[in-house]
């Protein structure tokens, strides 16, 4: 396996969920607090931060994610996508995930592909390792670095990163619960 630099940024939130509705005003479907993403914002940028990288915890709060971007040019996204045979047609959701890549780097928003998942609290281990891997298509089409998060899994995960690592060009690991 080839090396990885490790570089720090501390001016950047590289795992922001600002998709989630409580920064709309929905906690847990009740309406509390109120719509405070402007102020945390606010708050981010006189903090010293430069960058943030919102993520979505699903294709729909990616799309979300993407258009989040708008409202700022210091905002960026990168995606993730679990629930790829939940979606009914596992091809056409890898497709769906493509396109939101595509636009993403057209818009010059996205900073890398997929928050390529693999965690032993979500679906089967075995439908993880399929399209954890798939996504490696998509890292090697775009030439984007990919957001590799890992929980409970070191094993496969190892594994899938090694068969695949000449298919992406750099990437940050989010979290590894493995071992050195």
């Amino acid at each position: 396996m080839r090396p990885f630099n490790i570089i720090l940024c501390f001016a950047a939130d590289i795992g922001a969920n600002l998709t989630d509705g409580m920064f709309s005003g929905s906690y847990h479907g009740k309406k509390c607090p109120p719509p405070d993403l402007v102020h945390v914002l606010q708050r981010a940028w006189d903090a010293g931060l430069i960058r943030i990288i919102v993520t979505g915890g699903s294709l729909k709060e990616s799309k979300e994610a993407l258009s989040l971007t708008d409202i700022d040019d210091r905002l960026f996204f990168t995606v993730r996508c679990t629930e790829f045979e939940e979606s009914g047609d596992s091809e056409k959701h890898l497709q769906d995930l493509l396109q939101l890549t595509i636009d993403g780097v057209a818009r010059g928003k996205l900073v890398s592909v997929a928050w390529t998942m693999i965690a032993s609290n979500f679906v089967s281990a075995e439908t993880q390792r399929r399209y954890f891997e798939r996504q490696f298509e998509i890292a090697e089409a775009t030439k984007l670095p990919m957001f590799l998060h890992m929980r409970a899994a070191a094993s496969d995960f190892l594994d899938i990163i090694k068969c695949n690592q000449h298919r992406f060009i750099a990437g940050v690991v989010h979290s590894f619960t493995g071992t050195s």
